[in-house]
C-alpha cells in the first residue's frame, strides 16, 4: 500500500484533517454541537442504507440532505460568517498585537479588583484576533491610552456610558458605552444578568476575552470561547489575561508547535482518523480493482423428475472488477455461480457459464470465469414404491 500513497496524498490528508479539526473546535465552542451530532447519526443511517443497498431509503435521504444543507446555511449564517472572518484574519498578519496588553495586565487586574470591592459594575472586552465592529453597536470612539483612572471614570455611575462595554485593543481603550449581542444559549444565561449574557454573546462569536464585574455581588467573571466562569481566587484574573495574550499571539520564545499539539487533543485525534478514513474510502477506494473468489457451482432450472448426481468441479474461480470500495462490504456468502440446467438431459452434460449466471452485487462486473464449463451428471429420480 505504501507505493500507492503518494506524497501529495499525505498532504491531501493533512489539509483535510486540519479542516475537520477546525470544524470540530468550532462545533465545540458554538451552539451547533447538538445539531452536528444529529446529522452524524443521520449520515450513519444513510451509509448503512447504502451498504445494504436499500434504494428507497437512500433516495429519500439524498433529497433530505439537500434540503438540510440549505436550512443549515440559513440557520447558522451568523456562525458561518464568523468562520469566514477568522479565515480572512489568519491570512492577514499583524492584525492584532497584544504585546502591549501584556504590559498592562497588572494595572488592569488591580483596577478590576478595586471596582469589584466597591461594587462598581463593569464590562471589559479584550479584543483578540477577530474583528469586533460587526458585533458591537453604539458607544463612542475614544482611542485613549489604557490607564486605571480612565477605566474607573468610564464605569463611574455619572458617566453616560457606564452601563455599556469598553473595548480594549492592545494598550488602547478604543470605544466605550458599547452594546454587545446577548447570548442565544439560554441554558447558560438563565440565572445571569444582562452584563453576563452580553459577555457570553460576544465570546460565542469572536475569540475575545471579556471580564464582568457584578455590582450586586462584587464578583468577577471571565468569559471566553463560549463559556463564562466566576473567579473565586482574585489571583486567577491576571493568569487568565496572560494566558489569553499568549494563546492569541504566542511570544517568539514559546514553542508554538508544542502549544498547538497540547490543545484539543481529542479533536486532533478524531480529525486525523477521519481524514485517513475519508482518503481510504474516497481516494484509495476509487482505484480500479480486480479480485478473485472461489464460488460454489449451484444448479438451477432442473426439470422435474431429474436429479443432479455430480458437478465437476464443484467450485469455480471468478474474477470481479470494480472500484476498490465496491469490494469493502462484499458478502462472500451471497456470491455463487449458477449452473443453468434448462437443457440438461440424463447422463453427462457440459454446461457453459455466462456473466449473467454469476450472482454478485450490481456494481461489480465479471472479468473471468475459470473453468468456463462444468461437467454435470444428471439422472432421473427413482420412482417411489
Amino acid at each position: 500500500m505504501n507505493s500507492l500513497v503518494r506524497p501529495a496524498d499525505m498532504v491531501d490528508m493533512a489539509v483535510v484533517a486540519l479542516l475537520i479539526y477546525a470544524l470540530l473546535v468550532w462545533f465545540k465552542k458554538t451552539r451547533t454541537a447538538f445539531v452536528v451530532q444529529g446529522l452524524l447519526v443521520l449520515m450513519g443511517v444513510y451509509v448503512m442504507a447504502r451498504v445494504m443497498e436499500m434504494y428507497l431509503t437512500t433516495s429519500i435521504f439524498q433529497g433530505f440532505f439537500a434540503v438540510i444543507l440549505v436550512a443549515l446555511v440559513v440557520i447558522f449564517q451568523e456562525e458561518l460568517r464568523t468562520v469566514f472572518e477568522r479565515i480572512a484574519v489568519l491570512s492577514l498578519p499583524g492584525t492584532a498585537d497584544l504585546r502591549p496588553l501584556a504590559r498592562q495586565t497588572g494595572m488592569l487586574t488591580r483596577t478590576i479588583h478595586d471596582m469589584a470591592a466597591d461594587r462598581v459594575g463593569a464590562l471589559i472586552v479584550l479584543r483578540g484576533r477577530d474583528p469586533l465592529d460587526r458585533h458591537v453597536e453604539g458607544g463612542w470612539e475614544l482611542n485613549g491610552l489604557l490607564s486605571e483612572p480612565l477605566i474607573k471614570s468610564l464605569f463611574d455611575y455619572h458617566s453616560m456610558g457606564h452601563d455599556g462595554a469598553v473595548i480594549i485593543e492592545g494598550e488602547r481603550l478604543t470605544r466605550f458605552g458599547c452594546h454587545l449581542p446577548l447570548s442565544k444559549d439560554f441554558s447558560k444565561t438563565d440565572k445571569l444578568g444582562t452584563r453576563h449574557s452580553a459577555a457570553l454573546g460576544i465570546v460565542e462569536l469572536t475569540d475575545a476575552l471579556v471580564v464582568v464585574v457584578s455590582e450586586e455581588r462584587g464578583s468577577v467573571s471571565v468569559a471566553r470561547e463560549g463559556s463564562i466562569e466566576t473567579l473565586l481566587n482574585p489571583d486567577d484574573l491576571g493568569e487568565r489575561i496572560s494566558r489569553f495574550v499568549e494563546d492569541t499571539q504566542p511570544q517568539p520564545h514559546r514553542d508554538a508547535l508544542q502549544v498547538f499539539l497540547q490543545r484539543n487533543v481529542r479533536e486532533k485525534v478524531i480529525a486525523t482518523v477521519s481524514a485517513v478514513i475519508l482518503w481510504f474510502f474516497i481516494v484509495f477506494g476509487a482505484k480500479e480493482w480486480r479480485q478473485a473468489y472461489e464460488l460454489p457451482a449451484v444448479p438451477r432450472n432442473l426439470a422435474a423428475g431429474m436429479r443432479v448426481v455430480r458437478i465437476q468441479p464443484e467450485r469455480v474461480r471468478v474474477v470481479f472488477a470494480g472500484k476498490l470500495r465496491d469490494f469493502y462490504w462484499v458478502d462472500r456468502r451471497g456470491l455463487a455461480a449458477r449452473v443453468d440446467l434448462t437443457l440438461a438431459k440424463p447422463g453427462a452434460n457440459l454446461v457453459r457459464f455466462a456473466a449473467e449466471d454469476v450472482v454478485r452485487p450490481a456494481h461489480l462486473s465479471v472479468e473471468e470465469i475459470d473453468p468456463l464449463r462444468v461437467a454435470v451428471d444428471v439422472a432421473e429420480k427413482e420412482a417411489r414404491p
